[in-house]
């Protein structure tokens, strides 16, 4: 199904559902309109494309000691917008645009939220797995959030930083041995 523009649907209620293994792909739909597909690298699992109706993108995750996550729009040009990781809290600044804070929505939230550098909330991000899987996440759009020309940029790098940070998490499990905690029961 071809991708649709953002401005054609409701931006208020989105999903990223997780559509390939190997290598992992995610779609943010609409309802049942693809807005963007987001596909890693099978050869560079810390960089992945972005294909939306509009044209496409190239993230990558850069940095060490000062982890980030950049956005381009070909694959060697200038960053377009940035992650910048902190101990408690993240900020995504977009060029020529505002910056913003993306940070979880709580201690024992599994949410995450992107806010103006006031504290409005634009959007609220909520990972959802099967056992230890990420399976996709429910995205809600306040009304400022969907005004906001930033909002394309905004979804794909805040989702590409959870499914990273996931990736990394989901690596550990075969390091926990044979005393690790039995997978939770999925929620009914």
């Amino acid at each position: 199904m071809p991708l649709v523009p953002f401005s054609s649907v409701d931006r208020s209620a989105l999903r990223w559902v997780r559509t390939a293994e190997s290598p992992a792909e995610f779609t943010l739909s609409a309802e049942d309109q693809p807005l963007v597909a987001l596909r890693w690298s099978k050869h560079r699992p810390s960089s992945a494309e972005a294909s939306t109706a509009a044209g496409t993108w190239f993230l990558e995750r850069r940095g060490f000691l000062n982890p980030h996550l950049t956005l381009h729009a070909s694959e060697s040009g200038p960053v377009l917008a940035r992650v910048t990781v902190h101990l408690n809290y993240h900020s995504i600044e977009v060029r020529g645009g505002a910056q913003y804070h993306f940070h979880r929505a709580g201690v024992l939230i599994p949410a995450w939220l992107i806010t103006t550098s006031d504290g409005k909330e634009l959007v609220h991000l909520e990972p959802t797995r099967e056992t230890r899987r990420l399976e996709g996440g429910a995205v809600l759009v306040s009304p400022l959030g969907v005004a906001s020309t930033d909002l394309p940029a905004l979804l794909v790098l805040s989702w590409f930083f959870i499914v990273l940070a996931w990736f990394e998490d989901e690596a550990m499990i075969p390091l926990e041995g044979p005393n690790a905690p039995p997978d939770p029961a999925p929620a009914p």
